[in-house]
């Protein structure tokens, strides 16, 4: 400093020069810990919100081409998308945060409320009275495998393709499922997925014992040690209510099995509709050439 004196002021807190400049080196190291704990929540901070702001705009952009109503199939994916990065983010769901407040102004509570209110299955009934219970989301899949399921109980879902899970009930007490009660299932199963829109979809069919959640997969994925037979579903085959309901949610179903979200026609009207042009066309071709022949025996006949 050029030869000039400092003069420094000491802290009566302490007994010598010695410790005061411990102790202002102890606090300079913890700042320094703590400007690197600070530096690393921020990059997480920022991480979360990159995230965040990503969901926001696939909603947008959901809502943005929702002209006949909510895609719930991009809806479900947003919100499994959300959970699975909730510790990250710190995301929660709103009924899941007004419980967590009424927990905590009950606290003589030891019980949760059951998870079995937050269901939203789509519950039929069989040609011979059985129960068949189809999931409406992820979370609903999830709990159809390992929360409903039974022993004698009938697991179905379309194969290779997205689809709900569906289980056909075989309880004690209840009638004994006939094979109608099984296509029952297997329509509901080849509707309620991609495979909508196709004339008919192989259905894959698993004991419940038989199912197993692979360790880090998502809501409602499942692998199978063993399977039953495969059955086949006909998705135009369920009842009429269902698909005004369906088109109704944004995904129109009709004769020819086009969809307003997109997806190729595959039906027998569809397919027979194209023939009978075909035939026709070429009927026309013929009828053509006979009458071009015609006209060219008569003029060599004139020559």
């Amino acid at each position: 400093n050029g030869g000039v004196d400092v003069e420094l002021a000491l802290s009566d807190e302490y007994d010598s020069a010695q410790n005061e400049a411990d102790a202002l080196f102890a606090s300079a190291r913890k700042m320094k810990r703590g400007s690197a704990v600070v530096e690393d929540l921020i990059i997480e901070t920022n991480s979360a919100l990159e995230i965040l702001q990503e969901k926001v705009s696939d909603l947008d952009l959901v809502e943005s081409k929702a002209t006949k109503g909510l895609d719930e199939g991009r809806i479900y994916l947003l919100l499994d998308q959300l959970e699975r990065t909730s510790k990250q983010t710190g995301f929660e769901l709103e009924e899941e945060k007004s419980d967590s407040i009424s927990n905590d102004k009950n606290k003589s509570r030891t019980k949760k409320p059951s998870s079995k209110a937050q269901h939203t299955f789509r519950k039929f009934t069989s040609p011979a009275g059985c129960k068949v219970i189809v999931g409406r989301n992820r979370r609903d899949n999830e709990a159809i495998c390992f929360q409903v399921a039974r022993g004698d109980d009938i697991w179905m879902h379309s194969r290779g393709c997205p689809g709900a899970h569906v289980l056909l009930q075989v309880r004690r007490g209840s009638p004994k499922p006939t094979d109608e009660c099984y296509q029952f299932a297997a329509n509901l199963a080849a509707f309620y997925s991609d495979a909508r829109t196709e004339r008919k979809a192989p259905i894959t069919t698993a004991s419940p014992k038989h199912i197993q959640k692979p360790r880090g997969a998502p809501l409602g994925a499942v692998k199978l040690r063993q399977e039953l037979n495969t059955l086949t579903g006909f998705p135009a085959d369920v009842d009429e209510e269902l698909k005004i309901a369906r088109e109704k949610s944004g995904v129109t179903w009709d004769e020819s099995g086009s969809r307003s979200l997109g997806g190729k026609a595959k039906n027998r009207k569809k397919t027979k509709a194209n023939a009978k042009m075909q035939t026709e066309k070429k009927r026309a071709e013929m009828k053509a050439k006979r009458n071009s022949k015609m006209l060219d025996d008569e003029s060599s006949n004139f020559l």
